[in-house]
């Protein structure tokens, strides 16, 4: 049985948690746990883990493998944080198992060669969690228009994703703390000198104020579950649309770092944020809605607070990109859409007086029902 650490495990300024290894130790810690030998080796996006897609050299046969998968696997390394909750790595391997049992697709957790999901190495002076997953092939929603049509179809993805996870549960979630769950946002204080930029300073204030008294007073009438909790536009795979009706279609969800037991509206309000980031457009975020709202009641009161938790997910998203800038200026996952998007979408979010024949766009529900009433 894992030993669980129960006592708040949040990130600090000046942390560094990040695994640091090389692309040769990288292929000695595959060939040691898993007995492949590594044909190729490609490093993934990671914002504290690392993760690296691997391709195995088909001429090497080693039989400690039984199953082979023939696209490859994704090795993932978490950060020395994530790594001291073993619990969250069971919860993490166990989520997998049981959506794909429910008919989505998402990646599968292999064995190594001692039979365990994970095991716990020594990088340097610290500890990580490493893990094999299946290499799940497809497009990333990043990759391709982002459509009304597909907007819509993510919206009736993730309630039915949300849906299915009410009846998995996992004690590692109930008392699991990341500075990226949204019910960190008060604690973006300690991060905000990052901000050198007074306007947007100003925003990002108002933004945590907001959330301190219209949020957190309001906990205890939110509905609670477990949520995958990164619902973006690199964590959603989709295909082409057999049937021809729009050029794609959602296939799968990826990374489930960030599963957590909170609230169901904070699952909306992010896949919201992350649609209207890529489209920059703060209208997509009612045609989610809309298809949301197809498989899942949203109650009034979350459906008042969406705008401050969508405000709120944005400045927590580029509040901790600039921090992770700063300590790393080669990050690569803090995305491009965040960066040019992610303060123009924050303006118009925050503005409060249109024009006679202006709409204004975080009217959510009415652009949802009038997408529906035309579909």
């Amino acid at each position: 049985m894992a030993e669980t650490k129960t006592e708040s495990l949040v990130l600090e300024p000046g942390t560094v948690i990040k695994p640091i290894i090389t692309h040769e130790e990288v292929k000695l810690l595959v060939e040691r746990l898993y007995g492949i030998s590594v044909l190729e080796l490609e490093e993934l996006n990671g914002y504290d883990d690392k993760n690296y897609k691997i391709i195995e050299d088909p001429n090497v046969k080693n039989p400690l493998i039984t199953n082979h998968s023939t696209e490859g696997y994704v090795l993932k390394i978490m950060n020395s944080m994530d790594s001291q909750n073993l619990s969250v790595v069971e919860a993490q391997n166990e989520i997998m198992n049981f959506i794909t049992a429910r008919s989505i697709t998402c990646p599968r957790p292999i064995r190594n060669i001692f039979g365990h999901l994970y095991s716990i190495e020594r990088l340097g002076d610290r500890s990580h969690a490493v893990r094999l997953l299946e290499y799940v092939p497809g497009t990333l929603l990043k990759d391709v228009q982002a459509s009304d049509a597909l907007l819509y179809q993510l919206g009736e993805f993730v309630a039915n994703l949300d849906n299915k996870l009410q009846n998995f549960n996992h004690s590692g979630l109930v008392t699991r703390e990341h500075i990226w769950m949204l019910s960190k946002v008060p604690e973006l204080d300690k991060f905000k000198y990052v901000i050198k930029d007074a306007e947007k300073l100003d925003l990002v204030e108002e933004v945590i104020e907001e959330y301190k008294y219209a949020v957190v007073p309001n906990y205890d009438e939110l509905e609670k579950g477990v949520i995958h909790g990164d619902i973006n536009e690199m964590n959603i795979l989709v295909e082409k649309n057999p049937a021809g009706k729009t050029e794609y279609r959602i296939a799968g969800v990826l990374d489930f770092g960030d599963i957590q037991y909170s609230y169901l509206v904070f699952e909306l309000a992010i896949s919201m944020t992350y649609m209207m980031l890529v489209t920059g457009e703060v209208r997509s975020g009612g045609v989610v809605l809309a298809g949301y709202s197809i498989n899942r009641r949203l109650p009034a009161q979350d459906l008042r607070l969406l705008k401050t938790l969508i405000s709120a997910r944005l400045v927590q998203s580029l509040v901790l990109g600039a921090y992770s800038i700063e300590q790393d200026p080669n990050n690569k996952y803090v995305t491009s859409t965040e960066r040019a998007n992610g303060w123009d979408l924050l303006k118009k979010l925050r503005k409060t007086k249109y024009s006679a024949d202006e709409q204004d766009p975080t009217d959510w529900q009415t652009i949802a029902n009038e997408y529906l009433t035309r579909s």
